[in-house]
């Protein structure tokens, strides 16, 4: 009996172990920034940062924290109704969260589309293992989803 015991708890269903997320599209994320209390801008440029900084996941068995914040600068240009017209040079706060073992990730240096919030303390920008905050090197076509966006005032007809 002991050995019917032990084969069934290893034949029951494991725990889910993957993340899983759905997809993130710059028309989603758009309209969930827009839709928003705070304040968000949304930039095309280079992202720069202290990759030492970034959380690494489970490491000797221990979980990240939630949110490790680090320090960065975007620079390129802002979206406007006219498209990606405003230069845009910002120090900011990539708010780095971590979802059991999988961590948001950013690359220095890095092409982006990034969704970027401004409040009293300056900007900040979320970065998750799902993503939608941060699309890293943006096709042209998502860039130019972006402006349809910022045209319409609406991104619910795509």
């Amino acid at each position: 009996m002991r050995y019917l015991g032990l084969i069934l708890a290893l034949l029951a269903p494991a725990p889910a172990f993957a993340l899983s997320c759905m997809a993130p599209s710059v028309e989603h994320s758009y309209a969930s920034y827009a839709a928003a209390e705070e304040t968000y801008v949304v930039i095309h440029g280079r992202l720069t940062l202290d990759m030492s900084k970034l959380p690494r996941g489970v490491v000797n068995n221990r979980m990240p924290p939630e949110q490790t914040n680090v320090k960065g600068h975007i620079g390129g240009l802002m979206l406007t109704e006219a498209g990606f017209t405003q230069p845009f040079e910002q120090d900011l706060t990539l708010e780095v969260s971590c979802l059991g073992r999988w961590c948001g990730m950013v690359q220095n240096g890095e092409d982006v589309l990034a969704f970027v919030r401004k409040d009293a303390q300056g900007y900040a920008l979320a970065v998750n293992p799902c993503g939608r905050a941060v699309f890293s090197a943006p096709k042209r076509s998502m860039l130019k989803r972006a402006k349809q966006c910022m045209k319409r005032n609406d991104c619910t007809a795509f």
